[in-house]
C-alpha cells in the first residue's frame, strides 16, 4: 500500500506520540532562539508566529544573524535559501514513497519535513513500513514543541537568559549539533555510508575555511551526495556489464 493511502487518525496519534521525546530535544535550541529573537526586537507574537510557520531552526537563526532595520530582504532570502537547501535532498528521498500523493496533501508534507521527523520516518519508508499519518502527526508535535519553546525563550529573555553568555554556559548552543548527531546515527546504513560522509565533511570544512558564511552546508551536502550517487551509478554499470 502506498504511503499516501495510509492516513488514519490512529496513525496520526502514533506518530505524534513517538515524536514527543525527539521534539523535547529541541527545547533548549528553541529557547535560545526565543532569547535571540527578543534581543533583536521581535515581539512574543512575531517570534511564535515565525516558529510555527517556518519551523526551521537553522534558517531562523541564520535570519536573526543578519536581522536589522530596514530589513535586508535580499540577504535574508539568499541566506535562508542556502540554509534550507538540504530539504531538497530530503524531499527527493521521500519522492519514491509518495508516488500518488494528492496535490492538496503536498504542502502539509513539505511542512512536516523537518530533520528529526524526517529521519525517523525515512528509516521506516526504507524498510517498507512508511505511513503518512505518522509523518504528519510527528510533524505537528514538532511544530507545537518548537513554537512553544521559542515563546518560552522570548518570555525568559527579560530574566536570567538576558545575558547572552548564559546560553553557552547552559549548553544551548550545542543542542543543534547534538540533534544532528542523533539524526545522522539513525540514518547510518553501514560501511557504504562512510565514504560519502567523509567526502561531505571534508568539503564542508574546506568551504567553511575558503568561503565562509553558510555555503559549507550546501557544498558539503552536494559533494557527499554526488560522490555517493556517482559511486552507485558505477556499481550499477558494472552489474549490467557482468
Amino acid at each position: 500500500m502506498s504511503l499516501s493511502a495510509r492516513v488514519t487518525w490512529r496513525s496520526f496519534q502514533a506518530g505524534a506520540l513517538r515524536m514527543i521525546l525527539p521534539g523535547l530535544a529541541s527545547l533548549p535550541f528553541g529557547i535560545g532562539f526565543g532569547v535571540a529573537a527578543a534581543q533583536k526586537g521581535l515581539s512574543a507574537f512575531e517570534t511564535t508566529l515565525m516558529s510555527f510557520t517556518v519551523m526551521a531552526g537553522t534558517s531562523q537563526m541564520v535570519a536573526l544573524d543578519i536581522w536589522a532595520q530596514p530589513l535586508p530582504l535580499m540577504a535574508l532570502a539568499v541566506s535562508v535559501f542556502v540554509a534550507n537547501l538540504r530539504y531538497f535532498v530530503m524531499g527527493a528521498a521521500l519522492q519514491p514513497h509518495l508516488p500518488h500523493l494528492p496535490w492538496w496533501l503536498q504542502p502539509p508534507v513539505w511542512y512536516v519535513t523537518v530533520d528529526q521527523n524526517w529521519a525517523v520516518n525515512i528509516a521506516e519508508y526504507r524498510r517498507g513500513h512508511g505511513d503518512l499519518g505518522k509523518f504528519l502527526g510527528g510533524g505537528f508535535v514538532m511544530a507545537c514543541i518548537w513554537s512553544g519553546s521559542t515563546l518560552a525563550g522570548h518570555l525568559a529573555a527579560g530574566g536570567i537568559l538576558s545575558d547572552p553568555a548564559m546560553a553557552k554556559r547552559l549548553g544551548l548552543d550545542f543542542v543543534g549539533v547534538a540533534v544532528f548527531v542523533v539524526v545522522a546515527t539513525i540514518l547510518f546504513r553501514g560501511k557504504r555510508d562512510i565514504a560519502p560522509w567523509m567526502v561531505a565533511i571534508a568539503a564542508a570544512f574546506a568551504a567553511k575555511w575558503l568561503i565562509g558564511g553558510n555555503w559549507y552546508i550546501v557544498i558539503g551536502g552536494l559533494a557527499g551526495g554526488m560522490f555517493g550517487a556517482l559511486r552507485d551509478l558505477r556499481k550499477d554499470d558494472d552489474v549490467r556489464q557482468s
